[in-house]
């Protein structure tokens, strides 16, 4: 987690060193029709739709005119709607409030499962279960990550193209699955650096996540380098 200053000095940052933020979908656009990208792109992710994202970051990103992608846990996002009391340091958003982020034009929401994102009882994230066999594991994650897309198309009215892995976890058969319901990319929590030549190396994006302990300068700076 970072605080809201540390956000405003990257955003800041990337404002003053060229870059232009964009959403998942342009760059798979890119790959599917030739849209063109700016010259110093970057994709800005927020993972499970915290309700901070709502109160500190969405209001930066409108303020600086930048683009995040964020992607929420569906069954939290459900569950958020029924919560008396709301707090920043625990609440996720509503779906009206993802809508609300999702109308302004400067957030984009993708997949990051319905009801997945777990650590316990031979649960892994998306991956499949401790002897789960193939055709239950496929008929699980399917409709799980089905039930996510309708969720989210309801609200916004797009569907989205990119599956965030909880946890970056996956197994030998998942990007088969997530290819064969039409989606276009996937994230996973590796902090490599991309390189993409292909629709092929959608399905395997790597992201850095962000310290609060670091100066945007040397945060960006070592991959300027590279």
């Amino acid at each position: 987690m970072i605080s809201p200053d540390c956000l405003e000095e990257d955003l800041k940052y990337l404002k003053e060193h060229g870059y232009t933020t964009i959403f998942l979908s342009e760059l798979t656009e890119h790959f599917k029709s030739g849209l063109e990208l700016p010259e110093k792109p970057i994709i800005l992710t927020f993972d499970d739709g915290y309700y901070d994202n709502y109160v500190y970051a969405w209001p930066l990103l409108e303020k600086y005119e930048c683009k995040a992608v964020i992607s929420p846990i569906g069954k939290a996002a459900d569950e958020a709607e029924n919560e008396e009391y709301r707090s920043v340091l625990w609440s996720q958003c509503t779906w009206e409030e993802l809508k609300e982020m999702s109308d302004s034009g400067f957030v984009e929401l993708q997949n990051h499962t319905y009801d997945l994102h777990k650590l316990n009882k031979g649960w892994q994230g998306a991956a499949a279960k401790t002897g789960e066999s193939d055709d239950d594991y496929k008929q699980r994650l399917s409709e799980d990550l089905l039930k996510s897309n309708a969720q989210i198309q309801e609200v916004t009215g797009n569907v989205p193209d990119a599956v965030v892995y909880p946890f970056g976890a996956k197994s030998d058969t998942t990007e088969d699955i997530v290819r064969s319901l039409g989606f276009s990319a996937a994230l996973d929590c590796e902090e490599k650096i991309n390189y993409i030549d292909s629709p092929d190396d959608l399905f395997q994006l790597h992201r850095f996540l962000r310290p609060d302990n670091i100066s945007s300068a040397d945060f960006f700076g070592k991959f300027e380098k590279i």
